[in-house]
């Protein structure tokens, strides 16, 4: 008997700020998606959200198969599979048992895939997740309460800074980083101000990040949540430099 397959991602543009999320069910021979998003989330709400999401259609329309479930949260996976402590987010994990137990006599397989990686079915619900965050307003909201007169507030550091502006080469939004501290702040409006100020730190691009995520894997080198996040501020001259240092190996 063929199993129910169920990829879901979320997505979230600052942490906190606007998330969205997406899921993909495929079942007897047809698909299904699901999506959404919330104006002020953080990223591991919008990645339970998915999954919480997917598990209330299969209550509710599934045959009783086996059904795996593949998500590029360790914390969801982990939790699911190795009981690991739930320090926040309660609702949503008690939300998340309910259904469960509508669901105690379906066989659920929890699988951790790589974000970003080649995977088909994990690319098709990581575009659905960002194209809803985009959709939410939450850029307004945050320019209210982290733009100053001077430049933004960084509540990391607690203090006013000019801020460091680094364009996003594929969505064409622009980050805002503390001078001080490193830590992110907001999306800048995109204006032409800002654009001039973001376009002398371009940031690494997608197709640069899935060259550097597969030379890691050749190298059997372990890129963990925080490790992405990382290399995901890396610019384009330090992923190229990144990249060309790996090819003049060989």
């Amino acid at each position: 008997m063929k199993k129910n397959i169920i990829y879901t991602d979320g997505s979230c543009l600052g942490n906190p700020g606007a998330g969205g999320w997406g899921a993909l069910i495929m079942m007897n021979g047809r698909e299904v998606v699901l999506r959404g998003g919330e104006p002020n989330t953080t990223n591991n709400r919008m990645e339970m959200t998915a999954v919480l999401e997917a598990l209330k259609w299969l209550s509710e329309n599934g045959d009783g198969r086996d059904t795996e479930i593949y998500s590029d949260s360790s914390l969801v996976v982990n939790s699911m599979k190795q009981g690991w402590k739930r320090k926040k987010n309660h609702d949503i994990w008690e939300k998340m048992d309910t259904v469960l137990e509508k669901l105690k006599d379906v066989r659920i397989e929890w699988h951790w895939v790589k974000g970003h990686s080649d995977n088909k079915f994990n690319q098709r619900v990581d575009k659905i997740a960002v194209e809803e965050s985009m959709k939410q307003p939450t850029s307004d909201i945050s320019m209210k309460s982290q733009k100053t007169g001077n430049g933004y507030y960084c509540n990391k550091c607690e203090k006013e800074t000019k801020g460091v502006l680094s364009l996003l080469p594929d969505s064409k939004m622009i980050r805002v980083d503390c001078a001080n501290c490193g830590s992110y702040i907001m999306f800048a409006e995109n204006n032409p101000k800002n654009m001039k100020r973001a376009r002398k730190r371009v940031l690494i691009s997608k197709a640069q990040l899935k060259k550097v995520l597969r030379i890691k894997e050749n190298r059997s080198e372990t890129v963990s949540e925080n490790d992405l996040k990382k290399i995901k501020t890396w610019t384009k001259e330090e992923a190229d430099a990144f990249i060309k240092a790996d090819q003049a190996l060989f």
